[in-house]
């Protein structure tokens, strides 16, 4: 079928601490391990938007080591904003993951992330019914 289900986990939703059961805590972080790959939402208007990502990483990696590193997508957002284009730029310098900017606002490129979503959903999918796919905790 052309639509699938799959759990979704808005990730910039972690505060500093998660790992320690602050703000949604545990909790959040079940759901997140029950994703099969991770959305990375950065908002590029504000400065060095990269640190967000570290400390996103961090948070996932201390509740379980290797979560950060499940297939993946970092999404520059609010790029209709002054600020952002110089920090693509940088982002992009300080990263090896696949960064799609995009507009929320305005819908600026959401087609290649769906896209791209898919790709990651589908690679999955084909892993599983090949024997290779990761495992995840359900």
């Amino acid at each position: 079928s052309t639509f699938s289900s799959c759990p979704v986990a808005d990730i910039p939703g972690i505060i500093r601490g998660a790992h320690l059961n602050r703000g949604l805590g545990i909790a959040f972080l079940r759901h997140i391990e029950r994703c099969r790959c991770l959305l990375f939402v950065l908002d590029m208007s504000l400065p060095e938007p990269w640190t967000h990502l570290d400390h996103l990483c961090h948070e996932l990696d201390q509740f379980e080591p290797g979560l950060s590193r499940r297939p993946q997508v970092i999404v520059a957002n609010k790029m209709d904003l002054p600020e952002a284009p110089g920090n693509l730029v940088a982002l992009r310098s300080r990263v090896a993951q696949r960064v799609i900017p995009v507009s929320a606002l305005s819908g600026q490129n959401t087609e290649e992330l769906v896209l791209h979503l898919r790709e990651l959903y589908d690679g999955y999918v084909q892993g599983e019914d090949a024997g290779t796919g990761t495992a995840t905790r359900w």
